[in-house]
């Protein structure tokens, strides 16, 4: 599978406190890329056999064009993934129409109750419209083509809680299959805050078998992302995204050393961006593979 990552919105609607491109929204929100060079590009690249296309960045739902876009992509035989925060699949006409082209869709959920929503967006009425609409319309309208995963970015605020997240994604019954847990990553907004949203990994290691034991137990596949392995425990070691992370291509806004905007395509063969190697993993066995390694600004708070 050749994978493309293409960053086709720099608009958001939610105000997540980890955000790790709040930086790069404001940067080119002003610059937005028309639907003719997004379908340029997505035809020239499948003549290079590409043939997995990710719309994200930040929430690609939301542009006007978005439906035309997922049928021209489907057009040219590519299996789409979306990466959402869910808003716009509270319209009952969007979610019908967009759940016929979507082969794989992650839900972005860091919460499981009205306070806890309101704690990592800051949206007062999410919670309900998620309940009343969003899980509604996607039960209703969902295909056996759609495949769908949960993304949750882990934060001082929400880590002792992931057991009850991933339960209250089991009682929608939107038939989630995979849930990722993220790190929280120190990039742009979430670089300068930092501080407020950093927790100690050895403590949240000691969930770690109880979140595993829940996600086998009821049929779930489960993945850690941009967590060092060892903090997965001896048993637990393959459940680590970075055994399955796979090389891509992202195409993303970029700016010149003449302060041109254009887009570029960036070839990723791993993703150990921001992280480094401590004393304690010279003799590791996972030193290469597949760990990669710590944040180094998480070194700035706590000893590893």
């Amino acid at each position: 599978m050749k994978r493309l990552e293409f960053h086709i919105s720099y608009i958001c609607n939610h105000n997540c406190i980890f955000c790790s491109e709040y930086d790069r929204l404001q940067k080119y929100r002003t610059s937005p890329l028309t639907i003719l060079q997004i379908k340029t590009i997505l035809v020239d690249r499948r003549k290079q056999w590409f043939n997995h296309v990710n719309f994200t960045w930040w929430e690609p739902t939301i542009i006007s064009w978005f439906l035309e876009l997922l049928k021209f992509t489907k057009k040219l035989w590519y299996k789409i993934y979306v990466w959402t925060n869910w808003t716009m699949f509270a319209w009952e006409n969007f979610a019908k129409e967009a759940l016929k082209y979507i082969d794989e869709l992650s839900l972005s959920i860091h919460w499981y109750d009205e306070e806890t929503v309101k704690k990592q967006t800051w949206l007062k009425n999410h919670f309900d419209i998620y309940k009343n609409y969003i899980s509604k319309n996607i039960i209703k309208y969902k295909t056996n083509n759609n495949f769908f995963f949960s993304n949750i970015v882990l934060n001082k605020y929400n880590y002792q809680n992931i057991m009850e997240i991933i339960k209250f994604i089991k009682s929608t019954y939107i038939d989630v299959k995979q849930i990722l847990i993220s790190n929280i990553a120190p990039e742009w907004l979430a670089d300068h805050t930092f501080s407020e949203l950093v927790f100690d990994l050895y403590e949240f290691k000691k969930y770690i078998p109880e979140i595993v034991n829940y996600c086998n137990e009821n049929s779930l596949t489960l993945r850690f992302f941009w967590l060092p392995t060892c903090i997965l425990w001896e048993l637990y070691y393959d459940y680590s995204n970075d055994e399955h992370w796979e090389e891509r291509h992202t195409i993303e806004r970029f700016t010149t050393k003449d302060w041109k905007i254009v887009l570029k395509d960036i070839y990723s063969p791993d993703n150990s961006r921001k992280r480094t190697f401590v004393e304690m993993c010279n003799d590791c066995k996972w030193k290469t593979n597949p760990c990669t390694w710590i944040f180094r600004k998480y070194l700035e708070y706590y000893k590893f």
